[in-house]
């Protein structure tokens, strides 16, 4: 895929996407686990579930929702190959607090916590790390959610957002509707389709009812500092 070569983008635009390349860290302690495969729509936790140990996504995408008490839900992150489930609440001793929804087909590992202490950790520190990355990532996905819902208008989040997930995902497509991109930025599906709106009549995406295609992801890159992403108003 060709995309741009502007470092400051590349290394700092942080998306709500979860997803770790190098995946060589649990190529020794797969052998550990119990593989399991999940079809898209599959609701692999709900919230006050209980936390028996982690899961290793291996392919596919995982949605992180949370939920009020009147069922209203809002997206929190995406969770791709390499990223892991319940690490923070099994440390913490607590049930899962969200929904954990498959957007596609999946492919995971599961380890008892047991397994993890006992048999992974102690011999496996890169483990150890992949945990820490793990938690860290969504740690800097909620606190980069405020700082630009303070100071970024839409379409400027719906540029960075699209084309910070495009590296992320080493790819144009992205099979995500205009509620799902809404949900994952709290922002109004309304004002989202204004934006697509806007970014498909000057040329820098498709759209179509399997999701968003950038044409140009350096075009895009571009648009994020011009006037009328700063100033347009969905």
């Amino acid at each position: 895929m060709p995309v741009s070569s502007e470092e400051e983008f590349e290394h700092t635009l942080i998306v709500p996407w979860i997803e770790f390349k190098d995946q060589s860290a649990w190529d020794d302690v797969l052998q550990f686990g119990h593989r399991i495969e999940w079809r898209q729509k599959t609701v692999v936790h709900r919230p006050e579930d209980d936390v028996t140990g982690i899961i290793f996504i291996l392919s596919g995408m995982v949605k992180v929702a949370a939920a009020s008490r009147d069922g209203l839900q809002r997206t929190l992150w995406l969770m791709g190959p390499g990223s892991v489930i319940g690490e923070a609440a099994m440390f913490a001793h607590r049930p899962y607090m969200h929904f954990f929804t498959t957007m596609e087909p999946t492919v995971a590992y599961t380890f008892s916590r047991q397994i993890l202490s006992q048999n992974i950790l102690p011999h496996f520190p890169k483990v150890g790390e992949a945990l820490l990355s793990n938690l860290a990532a969504k740690c800097y996905i909620m606190s980069t959610q405020v700082e630009e819902s303070v100071f970024l208008t839409v379409p400027q989040r719906v540029a960075r957002f699209l084309y910070g997930l495009c590296l992320a995902r080493n790819s144009l497509h992205l099979p995500l509707s205009h509620g799902t991109i809404a949900d994952l930025l709290g922002i109004h599906r309304v004002s989202v389709s204004n934006t697509i709106s806007l970014m498909k009549r000057i040329g820098l995406l498709d759209d179509t009812s399997h999701g968003v295609t950038v044409n140009d992801i350096n075009a895009l890159a571009a648009f994020l500092s011009k006037s009328d992403a700063a100033s347009f108003h969905p």
